[in-house]
């Protein structure tokens, strides 16, 4: 047999949906973030890069994963 082996890559991953609501400050208004990634570790980092890049502080943070099949998000935390 050959190096052709069945090994599982992102390639045949499926994307999944994942929504952060969060608060700012003293902020009332709930902010909404969504991001496709292969699982919640990649969708955090995507989540902590953002915050980095536009200085923002969120709290009170709320995560949820779609489902598809059910059409409803399915929370997290």
């Amino acid at each position: 047999m050959g190096q052709n082996t069945m090994k599982k890559t992102k390639d045949s991953e499926e994307l999944l949906e994942f929504k952060f609501e969060y608060h700012l400050d003293e902020d009332h208004e709930v902010g909404e973030k969504f991001y496709l990634a292969y699982n919640l570790r990649e969708a955090v980092k995507d989540f902590r890069h953002t915050c980095r890049k536009r200085h923002l502080n969120p709290h009170h943070l709320h995560v949820s994963r779609w489902d598809r099949w059910k059409e409803e998000w399915n929370r997290l935390n």
